[in-house]
Formats: structure tokens, sequence, C-alpha cells
């Protein structure tokens, strides 16, 4: 928890890679088992690249120097529109910074699929965490909060986390079912789809066979 310093009043703007990189090193790494698996979700915060692609806001001579770096030859008179589309069939990996950071200190990142809040259990003690606390009537006194929402974390429970944790993981069966069940639709539409078209064939062979009949007949 921290409080927010942004005179816009979204703290959102709080939330960057700098922040979020110190309260990692500062907060996460000091109170973490070794070797623990931490569940990342892709805000951009969580995503920044080690080698980010170059786009067309980028500077020529940076564009260059990427396509150099991963040893794609390309003509010094090219334009950006061109060095862009070199860039874009280029394949690389998408190393984050923040992982690498977790790796070296000994642990593992599992990265969420994009829009599944729904796999995340935090989501899940937040929510919990924010209704307790808006049962509790406080006064918008900031300070206040702070010291209650303290209170509630440390009073969440294994047992409620575990809870949390089982949810996700019958969601992510569910999901998992679901996906067995498409892949036997979509196998028997293939195969049904071919039987017809084999139908199709036997049909043509007979028809034309039919023909041929019929005109041995008429001669």
């Amino acid at each position: 928890m921290f409080k927010s310093k942004c005179k816009t009043g979204d703290y959102h703007n709080d939330m960057n890679f700098e922040n979020f990189s110190k309260w990692t090193n500062e907060k996460l790494l000091p109170n973490i088992p070794p070797n623990s698996v931490i569940i990342m979700d892709n805000a951009a915060y969580h995503s920044v690249r080690e080698d980010k692609k170059p786009t067309m806001a980028s500077t020529k001579a940076s564009m260059q120097a990427w396509l150099r770096r991963h040893n794609v030859s390309f003509d010094d008179k090219l334009r950006k529109c061109d060095l862009l589309q070199l860039i874009k069939r280029e394949f690389t990996e998408d190393i984050y910074k923040i992982d690498e950071l977790l790796k070296k200190n000994g642990h593992e990142v599992l990265r969420l699929p994009p829009y599944h809040p729904d796999l995340n259990p935090i989501e899940l003690v937040w929510g919990d965490i924010k209704g307790q606390l808006a049962q509790k009537n406080i006064e918008p006194n900031l300070d206040q909060k702070k010291i209650t929402l303290e209170g509630l974390f440390a009073e969440y429970s294994a047992e409620k986390w575990e809870q949390c944790v089982n949810h996700v993981i019958k969601i992510e069966d569910e999901y998992c079912n679901h996906d067995r069940i498409l892949d036997d639709v979509v196998d028997q539409l293939i195969i049904n789809l071919q039987d017809d078209s084999d139908d199709d064939d036997n049909s043509e062979s007979e028809e034309s066979s039919s023909s041929d009949i019929d005109m041995d007949i008429s001669d």
C-alpha cells in the first residue's frame, strides 16, 4: 500500500516500471521464500521489455541499431517505413525486465493470459478485503483507511488464501474441459466434412458411370 502523490487524482499515474521494480526489490524479494512462483498479469508496468522492438515513432538510427543487434542486413538508404517492415518480420522472444530480475534471484514468473483476471487469486483477495473495508463505514480519511487495511491484510488467513487458489484452479479446470469439448466438436466437424466430400466424389463417379451406360444403351 502507498499513498499516491499524483496531483491529478488518478493513482494509475504512480503505477510505472520504476516504482514497480523498486517495490519488487525492496518489498517483494526480501519477503518471499526461495524458488517462489510469482503470478504476473500483463499490466504495462509489468511488461517492459529488455529489447523492445522499435515503432514508427522511433528514430531511424534506433531502428538501424536494433536491426544490427539482431544481425538483420539492410540498406542504409532505406526509409523508416521500409526498416519497420524488416523489424516486424524478425521474430524475437519477449524478454521482460521484471522477469529477468526475479529469475536472477532464483524465482519463476508465471504470466497470465491477457484479459483473464479470473485466473489471478489476488483479485479475489482484493475483492474480499475491499468488501470488508466498505462494511466498516470508515470516514474518508486515507491514513485511517491505511491502518484498517493493514489490519485486514494481517488477519487474512492462509485458509482464505487457499480457498481463493482452489477457486482459480476450479476455473482453470473448467477452461480445460471446455477446450477439450471444443476440440472434439471441431474434429467431428472436420470428419463429417471429409465424409461429405468423399460422398460427393463417389456420386460424381457414379453419375459418370451411369451416363456412360446410358450412352452405350442408346448406341
